[in-house]
């Protein structure tokens, strides 16, 4: 590999992280305030996650914090299915495809744009 196509490479997966960061983020910001009282160990465990950039670990976080609350708008599962898709966890991705399409009572289908 050239050095040229290194550099490419590396940006292209920083851009990657980056996306998927945000979509944990912006995950985590929808939460429930019954998620934040009762989830604020895991919550902290996501952010400490994110700052070591093991993103697939804070997408389980989330996953656990979906699950435990009950609560949780649709939009977080929404999401978390976005940060699977960037992270090409496609198994996750289609649970979480699968959650939502039972939950609306249609088909639904995570693309990024």
């Amino acid at each position: 590999m050239s050095k040229v196509e290194n550099i490419v490479t590396t940006k292209q997966l920083r851009e990657s992280w980056k996306r998927t960061e945000g979509f944990l983020l912006d995950a985590r910001s929808h939460l429930s305030e019954i998620a934040e009282a009762d989830c604020i160990d895991q919550i902290s465990e996501f952010h400490d996650y994110l700052q070591h950039n093991e993103l697939e670990l804070a997408l389980v976080i989330l996953e656990k914090i979906f699950e435990k609350s009950g609560f949780e708008n649709w939009r977080v599962l929404e999401l978390m299915a976005l940060a699977a898709a960037s992270m090409s966890l496609e198994e996750r991705k289609t649970e979480y495809d699968r959650q939502l399409s039972e939950a609306r009572g249609w088909t639904y289908h995570t693309k990024i744009n």
